[in-house]
C-alpha cells in the first residue's frame, strides 16, 4: 500500500512540476507574444473614412454627395448548413446572379465581401433573413443625382470612396478629408461588444465648381440632338467664360452614369475634351491671320491670289473646295481658303508662326485642374519643311485638344490675353472658410489688344450671309466664329478617306465676348462640313445661354427660348424620354417659368425631408419611389383664379 501511495504521489508531483513549468513558459518565455496575439484577437482598430464632401455647381446645386450605406460581408466557415436554400433570396435582394452569391458563400477564405455600398433599405432586407455568419459595417455611397450630366468632368469613386477620375480624383484630398479611428473589443465569435471612438464623421470640405448646371444641360441636350441627327460617332462641347477662363460647361457624347461606372466602357469614362486630340482644320486659320496681323505681315485688305482652286507646292498640290481668284485677307477667312491661308503662312514664316502657336498654348497642357490632360501635338520647328508650313497654315499636321483650341479663341476674345482655365471655383469648410480658391490667372499677352479686336471683326464676317459659318448667326447679336472640317488620321498612315471631324468655335457678343463655345462632331454621316453640322449646335446653345445669362442683344432684348430658366432636374440623359424631363414638362403647357423659379431645389434631399419642406411651403406633394430625390416638377393645378401648385418628386436609392 505504501508503495502505491508513493507511486501516485510521485506521479502527481511530476504532473505538478510539468504544469508549473508550462505556466512559467507561457507567462515568462511566451508572455509578450501571447499577450500581443490576444490583443489582436479581442481588440480591433478600424479606420473610419469621413463622409466624402459634396461637389456643387456655381449656384450651389449638388452634383455629387455621399449618403450612409452598409457593406455586407460573410465568414463562410460560420454559415449555417442550410445556406443553400437562402441563395435565391440573397441573390434577389442583392440584385446579383445566384452563381456569384453561391461562389462567395462557398469561398475558402475566412472573410469575404458579399456586396459593398448597399443602401440601408437593401441591407435591412438581407438582415431580415437572419443568416448567421453574415454581418455588415457602416460605410457610405456616392450619389450623382443628375446621373450622366457632366459625368466625365465630375468623375467617379471606388468602393472605398476614393476618387478615380475627374474632379473626384483631382480634389480627392479635400473631398475625402482626414480619417479617424475606432478601438473596440470582440467576443469569441468576433462580434463587437465595446467600441470606443467616434463613428463616421460629417463631410469636411465642399468643392464648388465653375460649372453651371443649366448651361451644362443645354450643351448636352443640343450635342445629343446633333450627334443623333448627323449619326455621328461622338461629339463634344465646351462653354468658356473668356473674361476669367472659367469652364461653364463641358459636354461629351457618349457619356456614362457615375452611379454605376462599371457598366460602361472605359472609353466613355475618359474626359476626351482634355485627353484626346484632333486636327483643328480651318479653325486654326484665325490664329494664323491673328499672328500675321500682329506682326504686320498683312492687313485685312491685302490681296491674296488663290490660284483658282489648285496651288502647287513642290510635289504636292493644295486645293480649295471652291475655286477662287484674288481674295482679301478678310475674304480668305470668310471663304476659308486653304490656298489663301497657305500663302499667308509663307508670308509669316515658320519661325514666327511656330512661336505664335506656342504662345496660344498649342503643344502644351492648358493647366486645367483636371487629371489626364495631354499636350496635343505641335511638331518641333526642326520638323517644319516647306510643305509642313503650308499644311499647318490651314490646320493639318498639327493636333489640339478641344480645350486648347477653346482657350486660344478665348485669348482672342480677351483682347489677346491667354489665361489658365479652371473648373473648381473654391473649396470651403463646413463653417464657410475658404481653404482653396481658383481664379483668373493670366499667362501671357499673345497678341496686341488691337489685333484681337481686328480679328474678331474679321470672324464676324464668317458668320454673315455668304460666310461658311452663316448658320451660327443669332438675330440681334454680333457673333464671331470660324468653321472647321478636317480629315481624321488613319492608324495605318495618312488620312482616312471617309472619317471627318466637323467643328465650329465662336464668341458672342463679338464686341465684348461673354461666351466662347466650341462644338466638335466626330464622324458625322449626313454631312461633313463644320458650317453645316457644328455651327447650328453653336447657335442653339448660344441663343439659350444668352437668355439664361440675361445678355441683351443689339435690340435691347434677349432671345426667347422654350425651356424654363430653372435648371433641369431629370435624372435621365437629355436624349432619354422621361416623365420628369424638362422637355416633357414644357410640353404640358400648364405652368410658367415664373411659377417654377419660385420653388426650392429639393434634389439630393431624402424623400421624407423633401416632403416636410414642401408641405411647409404650402405645396401639394405627389411622390414616386423612395430614397433620395432625383427629380422634381411643379404644375399649376388651379381650376379657379387661386393658384394651387403640385410638386411631383421622383426618388431613387
Amino acid at each position: 500500500m505504501s508503495g502505491r501511495i508513493g507511486l501516485v504521489a510521485g506521479m502527481l508531483g511530476v504532473g505538478l512540476l510539468l504544469i508549473v513549468a508550462r505556466l512559467v513558459h507561457l507567462t515568462v518565455v511566451q508572455g509578450d507574444t501571447l499577450a500581443q496575439r490576444a490583443a489582436r484577437q479581442h481588440r480591433h482598430r478600424e479606420t473610419v473614412t469621413p463622409q466624402r464632401g459634396a461637389i456643387v455647381d456655381r449656384n450651389g446645386r449638388r452634383l455629387a454627395f455621399s449618403v450612409g450605406a452598409e457593406s455586407l460581408y460573410v465568414h463562410p466557415a460560420k454559415l449555417p448548413t442550410d445556406v443553400e436554400d437562402m441563395i435565391p433570396a440573397l441573390a434577389q435582394h442583392l440584385s446579383l446572379p445566384a452563381q456569384q452569391v453561391d461562389a462567395i458563400l462557398h469561398s475558402s477564405k475566412p472573410f469575404v465581401w458579399l456586396k459593398r455600398g448597399v443602401f440601408p433599405q437593401e441591407a435591412s432586407q438581407i438582415k431580415a433573413l437572419r443568416v448567421s455568419g453574415l454581418d455588415s459595417k457602416s460605410t457610405q455611397r456616392r450619389v450623382y443625382p443628375y446621373r450622366t450630366l457632366a459625368a466625365p468632368l465630375l468623375g467617379f469613386v471606388n468602393v472605398d470612396a476614393k476618387g478615380l477620375e475627374g474632379v473626384e480624383k483631382a480634389y480627392n484630398h479635400y473631398l475625402l478629408g482626414p480619417v479617424s479611428h475606432t478601438l473596440g473589443e470582440r467576443d469569441g465569435r468576433q462580434r463587437a461588444i465595446l467600441i470606443r471612438g467616434g463613428g463616421q464623421q460629417p463631410e469636411t470640405f465642399r468643392v464648388r465648381l465653375t460649372l453651371d448646371t443649366t448651361l451644362q444641360y443645354v450643351a448636352e441636350r443640343e450635342l445629343n440632338r446633333a450627334v443623333q441627327h448627323s449619326r455621328a460617332a461622338a461629339g463634344s462641347v465646351i462653354i468658356l467664360d473668356p473674361q476669367t477662363f472659367a469652364i461653364l460647361a463641358l459636354a461629351q457624347v457618349p457619356a456614362f452614369d457615375p452611379n454605376m461606372p462599371g457598366y460602361f466602357p472605359p472609353d466613355t469614362r475618359r474626359n476626351r475634351v482634355i485627353s484626346d486630340y484632333y486636327e483643328p482644320g480651318s479653325t486654326l486659320k484665325a490664329l494664323l491671320v491673328a499672328a500675321a496681323l500682329d506682326t504686320g505681315q498683312v492687313s485685312e485688305t491685302d490681296p491674296i491670289f488663290c490660284e483658282h482652286g489648285a496651288y502647287r507646292v513642290g510635289r504636292h498640290t493644295i486645293h480649295d473646295v471652291h475655286p477662287y481668284g484674288e481674295l482679301s485677307v478678310d475674304r480668305v477667312l470668310t471663304k476659308s481658303s486653304n490656298i489663301g491661308a497657305a500663302k499667308i503662312g509663307q508670308l509669316l514664316g515658320k519661325e514666327r508662326y511656330y512661336d505664335y502657336l506656342r504662345a496660344f498654348g498649342l503643344g502644351q497642357k492648358t493647366g486645367v485642374d483636371l487629371p489626364g490632360e495631354i499636350n496635343g501635338n505641335l511638331p518641333s520647328l526642326r520638323a517644319w519643311s516647306r510643305i509642313k508650313l503650308v499644311t499647318v497654315s490651314f490646320g493639318q499636321g498639327v493636333a489640339v485638344t478641344p480645350l486648347q483650341l477653346a482657350c486660344a479663341y478665348a485669348a482672342l476674345a480677351n483682347d489677346g490675353m491667354l489665361m489658365r482655365p479652371y473648373v473648381v471655383s473654391d473649396v470651403v469648410t463646413r463653417t464657410g472658410e475658404v481653404v482653396h480658391a481658383n481664379g483668373p490667372t493670366p499667362l501671357r499677352q499673345v497678341i496686341q489688344p488691337e489685333t484681337a479686336r481686328r480679328i474678331r471683326t474679321l470672324l464676324e464676317h464668317v458668320v454673315e450671309p455668304g460666310g461658311t459659318g452663316r448658320r451660327a448667326h443669332i438675330q440681334g447679336f454680333r457673333v464671331a466664329g470660324k468653321t472647321g472640317t478636317s480629315q481624321k488620321s488613319d492608324p495605318r498612315g495618312g488620312y482616312s478617306e471617309t472619317g471627318r471631324i466637323a467643328s465650329f468655335i465662336g464668341m458672342v457678343p463679338a464686341e465684348q465676348p461673354r461666351l466662347v463655345i466650341l462644338a466638335v462632331i466626330d464622324e458625322p454621316q449626313t454631312a461633313t462640313y463644320g458650317g453645316t453640322v457644328a455651327a447650328p449646335v453653336f447657335q442653339a446653345i448660344a441663343r439659350q445661354a444668352l437668355t439664361y445669362l440675361g445678355v441683351a442683344g443689339s435690340a435691347g432684348e434677349g432671345v426667347d427660348i422654350q425651356w424654363a430658366a430653372r435648371p433641369p432636374v431629370s435624372p435621365a440623359p437629355p436624349s432619354a424620354e422621361s416623365a420628369f424631363s424638362s422637355e416633357a414638362y414644357d410640353a404640358g403647357g400648364d405652368g410658367s417659368s415664373a411659377d417654377r423659379s419660385e420653388v426650392d431645389d429639393f434634389i439630393g434631399l431624402s424623400l421624407r425631408a423633401a416632403m416636410r419642406k414642401a408641405s411647409a411651403n404650402g405645396l401639394r406633394v405627389v411622390a414616386h419611389g423612395s430614397g433620395y430625390v432625383t427629380g422634381q416638377r411643379v404644375r399649376n393645378k388651379a381650376q379657379t383664379g387661386e393658384a394651387v401648385y403640385e410638386l411631383r418628386l421622383e426618388a431613387d436609392w
